[in-house]
C-alpha cells in the first residue's frame, strides 16, 4: 500500500471516529518523514533473471505483507481488540496498542494492532498484525509476524516466519521459518531455520542462515563463527575483524554467487562472481571468475576462468 492510501484510510477512521485527532496526527507525521517506497519493479536486474526474479517476488511480497498488516492493523478498535486475550500483571491493551512492561500474554487469532511493545517478559500465541513491533526484553511469537517494521534488542524467538520492510535485531533473534524483507540488519545472535529473501543485507556478530540468503547486497561483518548454506547477490562483503595473523570471526558456507565478491575469514566450497577477491584467512575449494585476486595467507584449490 502506498503511503498516500494509508493516510487516506486514516483520514477515513478519523471521520468514523475510529481512532483520536492525536493518534491520527502521531501515525500521519511519521508516515510524513518516511520517503515514498520505490515500486521494486522500477529496480534494474542487478544479474541473473532467475535470482533477480526471486528476490523481486520475495520483497514484493514482504511489501504486500506489511502494508496489509499495517492496514488491518487500523481496523482493530472495538470488536477486533475484544477478540484479543491477554494475561499478566504488564500487560495493556488498548485501542491502538499493546504494551508489555512486566510479565504478560496476549493471544489472538491472529493478534491485530497498530503498535506492539515488549518490554519485559512476553509471549504472544498467535500470529501477529501489525504496523510496528519492538521488543526490548524478551518476547516469544508463537506464529508468524506481519508488520511494517521489527525491531529487537533484546531476545526474540518467532516459530514461523517474518514478513515486513525494515527488520532490526540486535542481541539475539530466533527465526524458525523464513525472512522476506526489503532491508534486514542483524548484530548479536542471528538465526534463521530457513531462506532469507531481501533487498540489503547487513550483519555484524554471529549468524547462522540453514538455508539461502538472496539479497541484492551483501554485507557481513564477522564477530564469531557464522554458517550461511549460500548467499546469491549483485555485491558481497565479509569482513573478518582481527588481526593480520588471527581473526576473531569466520564464515561457512557452500556456495557463493554474485559479481562483485570480496572475502575474508571464508571457508566456502565455491565461490562464483565477475570481480572475486578472496582475501585473508579464506579456504576456498573452487573459485570460478573473470578477475581474481588471493591475499597470500589464503588457500584456494581450484580456479576456473568465468565465460559467458
Amino acid at each position: 500500500m502506498k503511503r498516500s492510501e494509508v493516510l487516506q484510510k486514516l483520514e477515513e477512521r478519523l471521520a468514523r471516529g475510529e481512532i483520536s485527532e492525536k493518534t491520527y496526527l502521531e501515525i500521519k507525521a511519521r508516515y510524513e518523514t518516511e520517503p515514498e517506497e520505490r515500486s521494486v519493479t522500477e529496480e534494474p536486474a542487478p544479474f541473473g533473471p532467475g535470482l533477480e526474479s526471486s528476490i523481486q517476488q520475495a520483497v514484493a511480497r514482504a511489501q504486500q505483507e506489511a502494508s496489509r498488516a499495517a492496514q488491518e492493523a487500523m481496523r482493530v478498535a472495538g470488536d477486533a481488540m475484544r477478540s484479543i486475550d491477554f494475561a499478566g500483571f504488564g500487560a495493556k491493551v488498548s485501542g491502538e496498542s499493546i504494551r508489555i512492561t512486566g510479565s504478560g500474554m496476549v493471544s489472538g487469532n491472529p493478534v491485530k494492532t497498530i503498535e506492539f511493545r515488549a518490554a519485559g517478559s512476553a509471549h504472544v500465541r498467535g500470529n501477529l498484525e501489525c504496523e510496528s513491533a519492538r521488543v526490548s526484553g524478551a518476547c516469544d511469537f508463537d506464529g508468524d509476524v506481519r508488520c511494517v517494521e521489527f525491531r529487537s534488542a533484546g531476545s526474540s524467538r518467532i516459530a514461523g516466519s517474518l514478513f515486513a520492510q525494515d527488520v532490526d535485531v540486535s542481541g539475539s533473534a530466533e527465526i524458525a521459518k523464513s525472512i522476506e524483507a526489503v532491508d534486514v540488519s542483524a548484530s548479536g545472535s542471528f538465526d534463521v531455520a530457513s531462506d532469507v529473501k531481501c533487498q540489503d543485507f547487513h550483519s555484524s556478530g554471529s549468524v547462522r542462515i540453514d538455508g539461502a540468503l538472496k539479497a541484492v547486497d551483501v554485507n557481513i561483518e564477522l564477530g564469531g563463527a557464522s554458517r550461511v548454506k549460500s548467499i546469491e547477490a549483485q555485491d558481497i562483503s565479509v569482513r573478518a575483524t582481527g588481526g593480520f595473523l588471527r581473526s576473531r570471526g569466520d564464515l561457512t558456507a557452500d556456495s557463493i554467487k554474485g559479481q562483485d565478491i570480496d572475502l575474508e575469514g571464508t571457508t566456502a566450497g565455491y565461490v562464483e562472481g565477475q570481480d572475486v577477491r578472496i582475501g585473508p584467512h579464506c579456504r576456498v575449494d573452487l573459485v570460478v571468475a573473470q578477475e581474481l585476486v588471493v591475499h597470500e595467507s589464503s588457500e584456494v584449490k581450484e580456479r576456473r576462468v568465468q565465460t559467458g
